[in-house]
């Protein structure tokens, strides 16, 4: 057996590897490269893979990064929020034939909205840790999103794929682009949104800080199916981010007591812990 590499460099790299043996089985060749296929499926079963568009070419996605996959359980939010998301996934990817039946798009769209640092990010993460997705980042200020580019790049996301668009509210204001860095069209992304392009069993995850300044088309049923308001720390989350540091009931009770009502993002409340109690449990 042996190997051939050929490499092409331009504005990307290009390269093909080739096999080959001597004999007329295929056999020996299918089962080396069946062993490579499982070794590096193996590898990365608890790896999140990441991806974003190609800036070199504008209508697919290359992945970015493997990160660690991170249990839902590690994102601390209101009492059963993460888990009637997680119930609403599942149901959604087990309905593609009843979708069908009533002649409505297999495509499932979200809002989540609240001030900075109460977990949206952290949960699409673990939403997509937990059945095993892909995350697929859009930033519709990168300069390849174009009206032209965005209907491609949707119809092409891969399979097992979370859509996430963060700080929606940042791109446009009152329809127009909200800074020279936008070359996507309003209409164009609402287009894109809606169109037959758009593969089948497509999840979308929008974030925003303010979804006041968002224009009511964007989230119109359709679009948006379901919107979940991540507020700040009440106090039974402020209870399990103190247990999930220092596992003392008194000591968590007590701290939620004090914290309550003075408006504290999730984000903020982990860092004072962090400080006081470090990443190692005391």
């Amino acid at each position: 057996m042996w190997i051939r590499r050929d490499v092409q460099v331009a504005q990307a790299v290009f390269e093909k590897i080739s096999l080959s043996q001597f004999g007329r089985s295929p056999a020996r060749l299918q089962a080396f490269l069946q062993a490579a296929i499982d070794t590096r499926a193996a590898r990365e079963t608890d790896t999140l893979s990441v991806y974003i568009p190609n800036p070199f070419h504008g209508g697919d996605w290359m992945r970015a990064r493997l990160g660690s996959r991170r249990p839902l359980a590690s994102v601390v939010l209101k009492a059963g929020q993460g888990e009637a998301l997680l119930a609403d996934l599942e149901r959604f990817f087990d309905s593609r034939e009843r979708y069908a039946q009533l002649g409505i798009p297999w495509r499932r769209g979200y809002l989540l909205y609240g001030p900075p640092g109460t977990g949206k990010t952290s949960l699409v993460t673990a939403l997509a840790s937990e059945l095993h997705l892909n995350v697929c980042t859009l930033s519709l200020a990168s300069p390849i999103v174009t009206d032209e580019k965005i209907h491609t790049l949707l119809a092409s996301v891969p399979q097992r794929s979370l859509l996430l668009i963060e700080d929606v509210d940042a791109f446009f204001r009152e329809r127009d682009a909200a800074h020279a860095q936008v070359k996507l069209s309003f209409s164009g992304f609402l287009n894109a949104l809606d169109g037959v392009a758009t593969q089948e069993g497509t999840v979308l995850f929008m974030t925003t800080n303010h979804v006041e300044r968002l224009d009511p088309a964007l989230i119109r049923a359709g679009r948006i199916d379901e919107r979940v308001e991540l507020g700040y720390a009440d106090e039974e989350q402020l209870r399990r981010l103190y247990r999930k540091f220092h596992d003392d009931a008194a000591a968590a009770e007590a701290f939620a007591r004090e914290k309550a009502g003075q408006n504290l993002a999730p984000a903020a409340v982990q860092g004072e812990l962090m400080r006081r109690f470090g990443a190692t449990p005391p």
